[in-house]
Formats: structure tokens, sequence, C-alpha cells
């Protein structure tokens, strides 16, 4: 089964995605901190991720290195109201990047792409 972790600080955001992810038969988990977020992805097997870039301890692009630099298979999804941050997104090594506000299309579409690898 997949497995997902989703890094937002916004809690109705986690939730809605992840019932989301629910439906489409993804397990996931939710954290709320960049903390939080590396503790585990070190302690953790997830096959995806969302990950917001504006978060309350940080950018999210921390979280993005210590991906990078530790689990080469992990596929991330950045989303972000902050349309600019896109190049730098896909050049740290996300694999997507979807503008919020996004529609549950966006996610389905994402997803989909991501499994069919």
């Amino acid at each position: 089964m997949t497995h997902a972790l989703i890094v937002e600080d916004e809690l109705d955001l986690c939730r809605l995605l992840s019932l989301q992810l629910k439906s489409l038969g993804i397990s996931n988990e939710y954290v709320n901190t960049i903390k939080d977020a590396k503790l585990k992805i070190l302690e953790n097997h997830y096959d995806l991720m969302f990950l917001d870039l504006n978060l309350a301890d940080g950018s999210g692009f921390e979280v993005l290195s210590v991906v990078h630099d530790t689990k080469t298979d992990l596929s991330v999804v950045v989303v972000s109201a902050y349309d600019v941050e896109r190049k730098k997104a896909l050049d740290l090594g996300a694999h997507f990047f979807i503008a919020k506000p996004f529609t549950k299309k966006m996610i389905e579409r994402v997803v989909h792409s991501i499994l069919e690898k």
C-alpha cells in the first residue's frame, strides 16, 4: 500500500488532503512543523510527500533538503501559495508543484502520475 506524509501547518488543509488521499487508497499521516517532518522522514518509509513551503517554524525547503540527502525514492509534491517558488522547488528535487488553492482533480492527477511510474 502507498503511504504518504503531509507536511502542512494549516490543519484544515491537512484534514482535507488526508481524506482525499484516503479516498484514493493511500494511507497517510500529517505533521505541522519542519522538526516533526524531519523526524518522520528519518524514522519511516513514505512513497509520497505533500510539502508546504511556508511553515510556522521555517521553510519547507529545509525538508526538501533532508529528502534529497536521505530518501531518493520519495516523490515530493510541493503545495504552495507562492508560485514564484516553483522553479526553485523543482530545481531542489521536488517532483511536482501544485499552487494553492488546489482542486481535487489536481491532486488526483499528480497521485496517478506518481503511482504509474
